[in-house]
């Protein structure tokens, strides 16, 4: 609808009396009725009407406003003299202009009726995009359960995201309740509150798992590559040459994200001490061997360093401490205590070396390996041999634990520093049956290394004492209590434990499940194993025992009670959760009614605390406050927020325009939401909702700021992926399956995916760095990973499918901007041939927003194969448009198609068609100028349509933020947005901040307005 600059701000000059209304019903009658009859009738009326739009339907004013969006289809054919077709009788200019006029006084008119009115926004479900995003940042996981939802319908604009089309049907309430459910099963008991897992949590493998991960997370976030450090040392050695003469080791273990508290060792290592013998030594040989600073050195000092780890790492492989269980007669040495203390031992000498694994020069090499009573290997001695036999071999080969006989001490005191500073681990990460013989048995992350029960064991002394400062290391404890806290993980071994050993050598004890954990029992079973080793007179083995039993009371006993302590905190939590669900504060009435549902589900259901609060979320989740977007305006949420004051929630926003009582400033929690979904496509993070607390939201550097703040944001995505999708069309493409495989392989799921993905990070970059929006049509830059760039033919990009990279002078590839990008040209053909039609069709309609009515009922078919045609598709298009039922339409849109036919069926640049012809990609474009390819259709738009594709824009967001079609109140909005667009050169973020201080925005319907006043109001396109 092209009537943007017709004079909207004209309407407040307008004098009282001029173009009322019963003097546009007389120019009705007298002027445009039979002007129609005359001249439109013939092709506009009847059940076949052209374009379906039969205008000898309109007998009334009344009828002509109330269909405002076919009425401005007819100002803009007039007004481009489109219509009558050339063929026919043409009416005189002022006949013409007299029909122009008074549809501009109508939409002025209505303009000015309802100036001020924000518009009817329904309450509305939270679209399927909506609702998964919500889920991912009110549980901190991406876990998509709207996936088997139906497809949200759009309403009239092509967003799905509007109050018209939102509906709940019983059987979507269903797939809610299943979603609802699935989120449910994510959750997590923590002993301060509640988590959510990636997987489900109702079994204990499940709790193993998320417990395990997030320590093992933990571990390799660390930096521990021995390389990294000798790269930063070398940093801090040639800072002067680097340009940071005043550089520190601080400084450069901040910049070089390697520990502050561990590169000082390896700087005193390689620099400060001087080495004669042992590996040291060698170590600060390779170290003085890095080449100096030079541009075209990085790749050199890299391999250098990895060169002095992979050393480093040898040698520490070779002479890691073995530890042997201690030998008790009749206990197994994988007997869990005794496994136990090996374990510590392990834990405890990291940055220890094994004496034994230093050879003195003339010294036969050692035996084959021989199987002693109660060794680390003694019980698996068959499966262990070839593996234990190849590590010794190994071991006895390497030349640098070779030693002269004479210096043996020596040696030995240069490899005990040397061990200090590089430990053998700095934590293990999984520990099999046969550890440290780690080519067989991989994969039991964290485990004790028992034989067949799934133990656990900490052992990260070197990371805590060399690595990690203060904060991670309560962090790394707090991961390590909340693993025996989520998964039990102690108690349970130590029941399987003593099913599998109570009996043994004592005498068999019947004991049922409860009461074996307590405290009488567990140092019962101590008292019987201490009664086997005294006889023998086996001191270490007797400690071993006595700390094993006191570790596994004490930790059993410690989970208790944060179990005990832990309740109350999850009904906090819950209500926490709750609050951040309906996206405001609760009020006295919700809190109560969610904890006593919860009592309920324990009393009268009799669930455990950890069931219940499982059900309290589901019914959290299937609230209208959580599944519901419903913008409340200030004094209708008095109720809700008893925290904040009447007169900060009925303070009207200082730039709302005046609104004739029509309208009402949003709450500041509405107004909260209102902007995170229009951004985000997402509930508000704490930041808005504290603004909305303090009530300073509504204030408008704080608006402003928070809008730009959230601009920046990685969510922002979510605005970049749902407008843009359904604006241009194409967020159903990752199920894009039209493309011949066999006809065209490169086109693989990886391919789909990064093609969907470029225009989300063109339109993101432009968000985050406030771009002009003119660059969605010349800009001469795009973003592409590996896959894509291949498929354009660009230069490699290094890295994995996440790799993504802004390519500047994107021209040269014929890229750039939206028009060329893969996924529009491939979603735009049928598979086997491109489709000039479609892709012509989608510029015009989707990049241009014109209006082209739907095609007639019967259509030609056109051929299905490029590769089997007998013309070009040019030519075959050119028979097609000899049809004059098919000409009128095709020639507006055919041409931009024709100029893209330089890109095959699935984007790909070519200069011949499947059939080997050669493309010929030249148009004479609507108006008769002519051009060629990707730049002749930009050349064409900038000097024809850009303000067209500028106003198509504005509308566009607007539609989208507000969540409703277009209203004739909102023209002087998009005035504006227009002229801060300009006087911004462009900016897209001007746009975004135009709607969000818009009256439109900020307010709502006043719902005791006249309701024929509120009725009045028409959608427009």
């Amino acid at each position: 609808m092209r009537w943007l600059l017709c004079g909207v701000s004209a309407i407040l000059a307008m004098p009282a009396g001029e173009a009322a209304p019963a003097t546009l019903d007389q120019q009705f009658a007298q002027t445009v009725q039979p002007f129609v009859t005359q001249y439109c009738a013939a092709c506009h009326s009847g059940a076949k009407a052209a374009a379906q739009l039969d205008l000898k339907s309109y007998a009334t004013l009344d009828s002509v406003v109330g269909d405002h969006p076919n009425w401005a289809r007819v100002l803009e054919k007039l007004s481009a003299k489109e219509m009558p077709p050339k063929a026919l009788p043409q009416p005189s200019a002022e006949a013409r202009q007299q029909v122009i006029d008074w549809i501009k006084a109508v939409r002025l008119a209505e303009v000015q009726k309802h100036a001020g009115d924000p518009g009817r926004v329904l309450a509305r479900r939270l679209s399927n995009a909506e609702y998964d995003y919500t889920i991912r940042d009110l549980t901190g996981v991406d876990l998509r359960p709207a996936r088997e939802f139906p497809v949200d319908p759009a309403n009239t604009s092509g967003f799905d995201n509007s109050g018209e089309s939102l509906s709940m049907s019983p059987a979507l309430l269903k797939k809610y309740l299943q979603a609802a459910r699935e989120v449910g099963d994510h959750m997590v008991l923590t002993p301060d509150g509640i988590n959510f897992s990636p997987h489900p949590m109702l079994v204990e493998t499940d709790r193993e798992k998320y417990a395990i991960q997030r320590i093992v997370n933990f571990y390799e976030r660390q930096p521990t590559d021995f390389a990294d450090y000798f790269q930063a040392a070398w940093r801090f050695k040639y800072r002067s040459a680097l340009g940071k003469p005043a550089a520190t080791l601080t400084s450069v273990a901040a910049e070089t994200k390697v520990s502050p508290k561990y590169l000082p060792l390896v700087w005193q290592a390689l620099e400060q001490t001087k080495e004669e013998v042992g590996p040291l030594a060698k170590l600060q040989t390779m170290w003085r061997e890095l080449p100096a600073p030079k541009d075209n050195q990085p790749a050199l000092l890299r391999e250098a360093c990895v060169k002095m780890r992979d050393f480093v790492v040898k040698v520490r492989a070779h002479t890691g401490m073995l530890f042997y269980s201690p030998v008790v007669p009749g206990l197994n040495a994988n007997s869990q205590p005794l496994m136990d203390w090996k374990n510590r031992q392990w834990a405890a000498h990291h940055r220890d070396f094994d004496r034994r694994a230093l050879r003195v020069e003339g010294d036969p090499a050692p035996g084959p390996f021989v199987v002693t009573e109660g060794p680390a290997f003694g019980a698996d001695h068959d499966v262990l041999k070839p593996a234990v036999d190849a590590w010794l071999k190994a071991r006895q080969e390497d030349p640098d634990l070779l030693v002269p006989a004479a210096e043996r001490a020596r040696y030995e005191a240069a490899f005990a520093r040397f061990s200090a500073v590089f430990p053998d681990s700095f934590y293990i990460r999984e520990r099999g049956r046969f550890y440290p013989i780690d080519t067989l048995d991989k994969g039991r992350l964290l485990s004790a290394g028992l034989h067949n029960v799934m133990g656990y064991f900490r052992d990260d002394t070197p990371l805590i004492e060399m690595v990690i400062d203060e904060n991670s290391h309560k962090e790394l404890n707090k991961l390590w209590d909340e693993f025996d806290f989520i998964a039990d993980y102690s108690t349970r071994t130590y029941v399987q434990f003593f099913f599998n050993e109570s009996g043994r050598g004592q005498g068999a004890v019947q004991h049922s499940d409860k009461g074996v954990t307590s405290e009488a029992t567990i140092f019962g079973l101590r008292d019987r194993y201490l009664a086997n080793a005294e006889p023998a007179n086996k001191p270490i083995a007797m400690q071993a025992i006595r700390d094993h039993f006191a570790k596994v009371n004490a930790t059993i006993r410690s989970v208790e009670r944060m179990r005990a302590e832990g309740e109350p905190r999850h009904l906090d939590a819950l209500l926490k959760f709750a609050e951040r669900a309906y996206r405001k504060p609760l009020s006295k009435a919700e809190k109560d009614d969610i904890l006593a549902y919860y009592r309920t589900l324990r009393e009268k259901d009799s669930l455990t605390h950890e069931e219940a609060i499982r059900e309290a979320i589901v019914s959290v989740l299937m609230t209208p406050e959580f599944c519901y977007r419903i913008d409340l305006d200030a004094r209708s949420a008095l109720g809700d927020v008893p925290s904040l004051s009447a007169n900060v929630l009925a303070k009207p926003v200082a730039f709302t325009a005046a609104s004739k009582g029509t309208s009402r400033p949003l709450s500041a929690y509405a107004l909260a939401s209102r902007l995170s979904y229009f951004l985000w496509s997402s509930m508000p993070d704490q930041e808005l909702l504290s603004h909305a607390a303090s009530g300073d939201l509504v204030r408008p550097e704080v608006l402003l700021a928070q809008t730009r703040r959230m601009l920046k944001d990685d969510r922002v995505r979510g605005l970049a992926t749902e407008f843009t999708g359904n604006w241009l069309d194409f967020r159903r493409f990752e199920n894009h399956n039209a493309v011949d495989r066999e006809r065209f392989p490169a086109f693989t799921g990886e391919l789909r995916e990064a093609m969907f993905q470029e225009p989300i990070r063109y339109v993101e970059d432009m968000l985050r760095n406030d771009r002009p929006v003119l660059d969605l049509i010349y800009g001469n830059y795009t973003f592409v990973n590996p896959v894509l760039a291949k498929h354009y033919g660009m230069p490699e990009v290094k890295g994995g499918e996440d790799t993504w990279v802004r390519v500047d002078d994107a021209g040269r590839y014929r890229r750039g901007g939206v028009l060329p990008m893969s996924v529009f040209l491939t979603a735009n053909s049928p598979g086997l041939r491109t489709s000039p039609v479609k892709r012509g069709y989608w510029v015009v309609r989707r990049v241009l927003g014109q209006v082209i009515p739907p095609p007639p009922p019967v259509v030609p078919e056109l051929p299905t194969d490029e590769a089997k045609t007998d013309l070009p598709m040019r030519d075959v298009l050119a028979r097609h448009r000899a049809n004059p039922v098919c000409a009128s339409c095709h020639a507006r849109f055919d041409v931009f198609g024709l100029a893209l036919e330089g890109y095959g069926p699935v984007g790909e640049s070519r200069t011949v068609d499947l059939a080997g012809r050669p493309i010929d990609a030249n148009a004479v474009f609507p108006g008769g100028s002519e051009g060629s390819g990707i730049e002749g259709v930009r050349a064409y738009i900038r000097q024809n349509r850009q303000n067209q594709f500028i106003d198509g824009l504005e509308r566009k967001l607007l539609v989208y933020a507000l969540n409703r079609s277009l209203l004739l109140s909102d023209e002087p909005v998009i005035e504006r947005m227009q002229a801060r667009l300009i006087a911004n050169n462009y900016r897209l973020n001007s746009l975004v901040e135009s709607i969000v201080t818009s009256p439109q925005f900020l307010n709502r319907r006043n719902p005791e307005a006249s309701e024929n006043s509120a009725s009045a109001q028409r959608k427009v396109n």
